[in-house]
């Protein structure tokens, strides 16, 4: 399709703009709610006169988020769920349901509108109940038996039988340390020390709440032009301003040029006039607990952290990733590279695999080797890797795994689990085409479990 633009999912920054519209949304309403990925719910009782009517208060908040670059389809009910039901299956970009109609304006929407499970919306569809009018005919006593008790609470909670409130969104307290320049300066020595001095000052304060830092920025005032924001972004909570020093220095070298800083506008290089340090993020601090008798390392997950933010500072995000499993029968598909952003460094829980046990090394791509074996269909009895030859002990299998349809052309492959007389164990797959008898069968080296 011309003029279409793919981008790589990333949920972490869609978590950030949802907050950052919560944020803007708070001029329309104190009561905010932020549901990721994609919904914003705010109660505007008694707001509506401050705007000159509910219609323009909610024409005002749309614009607010459209010229973020955002589709918003907006509604306003007499309950949060008809209000967000409406917004999200309404035939309309804003709707707004008069009181006392809300039954009304809910009955030609899908089921899926009330915010139940897509499973229980399957059986409900296989039954021929598509409508939320269709679900209004049916006797609500004998809805928890066969669909649970969530239906029930959804449909009372939207038709306002059931209060339904909000958790309101708690923005972040943000720190911050400034300093302004008595004339401004154009020596990016001064600015850097400048900026180091703020530092101290801003964790000491951070010291004094017993919070440790998460994201920084570096707010630069250039006269005669806009702020410049420079932001650090630490893969996990710190507490040593040495480290962060360090990655602000890194970055005000990469902001400076010749020692001065780069325009941000077309014209004279701008003079500094003052900066700016905000603690954007931050989490409560736990420190580290140490064993009595056999003293741990507690420093080691901080190194790992800091030395994460040194190759994050100086290659970006998107260049330092870390794997993760994920359900696929095929082996070499079975996980993603993710951003250290997304993930962060903290170690994963080790989850116990089901079904048949894997190989501790999986090769990249299966190796072509050399196997004999009595059967056509049979284990093998000896293979060659790598210049050596590996009589088999025992063998386990076949396991038949298929690859994804959606990737190619269907292929179908045997794994068996060996044992040489050595004793190493290795995972040997053949592949084969039940459809073609003449073909012959090719054996693949694809993992080494110890």
């Amino acid at each position: 399709m011309a003029g279409l633009a793919v981008a790589a999912y990333e949920p972490h920054r869609d978590r950030v703009a949802l907050k950052c519209l919560a944020q803007k949304t708070l001029r329309f309403s104190p009561v905010v709610e932020a549901i990721e990925p994609d919904t914003l719910l705010a109660d505007i009782t008694g707001c509506q006169r401050l705007f000159g009517g509910e219609e323009r208060l909610a024409r005002q908040a749309a614009s607010e988020i459209q010229r973020q670059g955002f589709t918003v389809r907006a509604a306003i009910g007499d309950t949060v769920g008809a209000a967000y039901a409406v917004a999200t299956a309404g035939a309309e970009l804003l709707i707004i349901v008069p009181s006392g109609q809300t039954r009304a304006y809910l009955e030609p929407l899908p089921i899926s509108a009330l915010r139940i499970g897509p499973a229980v919306c399957e059986r409900l569809e296989a039954l021929g109940i598509r409508r939320v009018r269709d679900l209004l005919t049916l006797p609500r006593a004998a809805l928890p038996a066969r669909f649970g008790q969530q239906l029930v609470l959804r449909l009372q909670q939207a038709l306002g039988e059931v209060f339904e409130g909000l958790t309101p969104y708690q923005p972040e307290e943000t720190l911050t340390s400034r300093w302004l320049f008595e004339t401004p300066v154009s020596d990016w020595s001064i600015v850097c020390s400048v900026a180091q001095h703020l530092l101290v000052e801003l964790f000491k304060q951070l010291m004094q709440r017993e919070l440790a830092l998460v994201r920084l920025d570096c707010i630069l005032h250039q006269e005669g032009a806009g702020p410049q924001v420079v932001s650090i972004g630490l893969a996990r909570a710190s507490r040593q301003p040495g480290h962060v020093a360090a990655l602000l220095a890194q970055k005000l070298e990469q902001v400076g040029n010749g020692g001065r800083p780069r325009p941000a506008l077309p014209g004279p290089r701008p003079l500094i006039t003052g900066l700016t340090l905000a603690a954007r993020r931050t989490e409560p601090w736990h420190a580290p607990q140490g064993e009595l008798f056999q003293p741990s390392r507690p420093a080691d997950g901080e190194a790992l952290g800091e030395l994460v933010d040194r190759l994050t500072s100086r290659l970006g995000y998107e260049a330092v990733l870390r794997p993760r499993l994920v359900d696929d029968h095929q082996p070499e598909m079975a996980f993603r590279y993710l951003s250290i952003a997304q993930t962060g460094c903290e170690p994963e829980p080790i989850v116990s695999p089901v079904g048949p046990p894997r190989p501790v090394r999986l090769l990249a791509h299966p190796v072509p080797i050399r196997v004999v074996a009595l059967a056509p269909d049979g284990p093998p009895t000896w293979f060659a890797y790598r210049g050596r030859e590996y009589p088999v002990a025992s063998a386990a299998g076949p396991e038949r795994l298929e690859t994804a349809w959606w990737r190619g052309p269907d292929i179908r492959r045997d794994y068996f689990r060996v044992t040489a007389d050595s004793g190493e164990m290795f995972w040997l797959l053949r592949t084969c085409d039940d459809s073609d008898s003449s073909t012959v069968p090719q054996w693949y080296l694809h993992g080494i479990f110890a």
